[in-house]
């Protein structure tokens, strides 16, 4: 379904309950208490960043009557992962493989959210406090199964999986066992997943937005520019092009050269050969950091200098430098240093508070490992409220929670619901290298929702 069919499906619902409320009005003097009928994408809802509140009682899904005859939700009982006082999260994450590089921060991102609810604000619902539970995939489909079954007795739900072919391959277990779990990639396929709880833009939009600004909004170049791509051979490189092909066609260029790369490659004198030699201009980067930060290399050894257009996971500060003065990437997140987003101000200040490092500085895996757990956390408040922390009450609890407010930490904010009431976020950031604007090396330069997500259809 696309972006626009949601919004739409999303209003007409509204207006039909808004409908069948007015037309009973006249039936009962007390009829203004005795809907008990919600809507079904929780779109009145709001979560907080913050943790300060629960999350909005309005989206239960019934709404007690005036005389105050149901009673609250009581206590959650005990579950699996859940003892009756702690909360375990597990998180699969890649601390010794090809992607520890990023799966380090973001487990560290993730642990410092959650030092922040425990110490400040009591813990989940004032009073449960949380415990992550890490199991390492070395970014392996099979070792991410084993660390699953590990772990799946004694967490509430996976609160990160890292990097598309390990979500991939625990996708079909979390099913079998109802268990929710957030994936640590951008794939857009996961939106359609009911037991995933996806955040940020998806690698397609990604790719059509950075597009769309480059042909149209850059002064980079234009639709006669020679545009090539390089793309990782798995679902993230797949799905990515997909976006990327699409946008292609609706802006009138073509794509002269397609190169596929794997994770853990080290040679790329033939890619970037091939590219010198297809004449490509501009090259649209939809790989991993290290990989990317090598083909680079040899670009610069070769003489090739085109420009570079990358989705989020091609680039990490820590290995960036003059190599990088033309390459431009799509994200998420603001600019560490624009303190006029409130959500980034409360990041900076619990990252300086929490880091384990001190000499840490903050980039773009540290902040995404904090800011899924805003998703996360508003989705235990929901479940407290409702009071079941079980694995069927987390799912439940998921069907009912609606919009999470970030405070600006991502240009848009996720609707979440049943897969076909989800309004999934599709606006990026556009960020150039800077290697003067520490501590990420970017500065932003665009913020763009293309036209062009609306006639596309995520996991079609």
């Amino acid at each position: 379904m696309t972006k626009k069919l949601w919004l739409v499906s999303a209003l007409l619902l509204t207006f039909a309950l808004f409908a069948a409320a007015c037309g009973s009005s006249d039936d009962s003097g007390d009829s203004a208490g005795s809907d008990t009928t919600e809507p079904t994408d929780g779109s009145d809802t709001t979560a907080p960043t913050d943790g300060t509140e629960p999350a909005d009682s309005g989206s239960d899904a019934t709404v007690a009557p005036d005389d105050g005859s149901v009673e609250p939700a009581g206590d959650p009982e005990p579950a699996p992962g859940f003892d009756g006082e702690t909360i375990k999260l597990g998180y699969l994450t890649d601390e010794s493989g090809p992607l520890a590089i990023l799966g380090v921060p973001l487990t560290t991102g993730s642990q410092i959210y959650w030092d922040y609810v425990n110490e400040e604000l009591g813990g989940v619902g004032g009073r449960y406090q949380v415990e992550l539970a890490t199991g390492d995939t070395k970014d392996d489909p099979s070792s991410a199964v084993q660390e699953y079954q590990r772990l799946k007795d004694d967490s509430v739900l996976f609160a990160q999986i890292l990097s598309t072919p390990p979500t991939q391959a625990v996708l079909e277990f979390l099913k079998e066992d109802n268990i929710v779990g957030v994936p640590g990639s951008l794939a857009g396929t996961w939106a359609n997943e009911a037991v995933l709880m996806p955040n940020g833009a998806a690698y397609e939009y990604e790719m059509i937005n950075i597009a769309d600004w480059f042909v149209n909004d850059s002064g980079l170049g234009g639709v006669d520019t020679v545009q090539c791509v390089v793309s990782v051979n798995d679902l993230y490189g797949e799905v990515g092009l997909d976006g990327l092909e699409y946008a292609a066609g609706e802006l009138g260029f073509e794509l002269t050269e397609k190169r596929t790369m794997n994770r853990n490659d080290t040679d790329f004198a033939a890619t970037v050969s091939a590219l010198d030699q297809a004449g490509c201009e501009a090259v649209y980067a939809i790989t991993v950091p290290r990989e990317q930060s090598t083909m680079m290399a040899e670009a610069a050894t070769q003489g090739f200098d085109p420009i570079w257009l990358g989705a989020l996971p091609s680039y990490l500060s820590l290995l960036a430098g003059p190599n990088f003065e033309k390459f431009y990437v799509a994200l998420d997140n603001p600019d560490f240093n624009d303190t006029s987003v409130p959500g980034m101000v409360d990041f900076l200040e619990r990252f300086e508070t929490y880091k384990p490092d001190s000499g840490a500085e903050p980039n773009s895996f540290f902040f995404s490992g904090y800011y899924q757990q805003i998703a996360v956390h508003a989705l235990l408040e929901k479940a407290v409220e409702l009071g079941d922390l079980s694995r069927e009450g987390i799912a439940n609890a998921m069907t009912q929670l609606g919009e999470v407010e970030t405070d600006g930490l991502t240009a848009e904010n996720y609707v979440y619901g049943a897969p076909e009431d989800r309004i999934p976020t599709s606006a990026s950031r556009i960020f150039v290298y800077d290697p003067d604007n520490p501590p990420n090396l970017l500065t932003e330069l665009a913020l763009l929702d293309s036209e062009l997500n609306d006639g596309y259809e995520l996991g079609g």
